[in-house]
């Protein structure tokens, strides 16, 4: 975790199966970087999935295609975006994880 004060104090936060360490002061910007692989992947993918289901099968007339894109965001629900960003977590490549790590600790290599 980053230095913020709103965060507790690391014994609060230790468990027997978790340990918890505090970054060094401005290390966020680094970790920020890191993750953008993975954020830019988890977008494109969910921004993919909805356009899959927002796609018009067969619908020619622009009004009616308006009409089932109004519909289409009025039905749209939290628990099918839930859905979809699990879905695009589910299909992240392992090795777009593995090379988010290594930017960060280079030491990783060879972990599995």
């Amino acid at each position: 975790m980053d230095n913020a004060p709103v965060h507790p104090d690391v014994e609060t936060l230790t468990a027997e199966n978790i340990t918890c360490i505090f970054m060094l002061p401005n290390t966020t910007v680094i970790l920020q970087s890191m993750f953008q692989g993975l954020i830019e992947f988890m977008k494109r993918r969910y921004r993919k999935q909805i356009l899959s289901k927002l796609r018009f099968e067969g619908d020619d007339d622009q009004e009616e295609a308006a009409c089932s894109t109004v519909q289409f965001w009025k039905a749209l629900t939290s628990k099918d975006c839930v859905y979809m960003i699990n879905e695009a977590w589910e299909s992240l490549p392992e090795h777009i994880v593995k090379q988010s790590w290594r930017n960060l600790v280079p030491f990783l290599e060879n972990v599995e």
